[in-house]
């Protein structure tokens, strides 16, 4: 779950910057004041669950293969 909201905030923050650029002129200064820091904002957040979400993988795909299988010697 925290690699899908990684990429889901990266992708807000990828659509935002965009729309900034694509605005027409009478509006452009009025969004380039709220969608750039919202694009930082989401940019920033989604690259920390991402690397969260890696991190949790790692360390519980190292734990699985740590264990080691319990036999019964007959």
């Amino acid at each position: 779950m925290k690699l899908i909201t990684g990429a889901l905030l990266l992708l807000i923050a990828e659509l935002a910057y965009a729309h900034t650029h694509l605005m027409q002129f009478p509006h452009h200064e009025a969004a380039r004041v709220v969608l750039i820091p919202a694009s930082v904002i989401s940019a920033s957040l989604g690259s920390l669950f991402l690397l969260w979400g890696i991190l949790a993988e790692l360390i519980s795909s190292s734990r699985k293969n740590s264990e080691v299988p319990v036999t019964e010697k007959v």
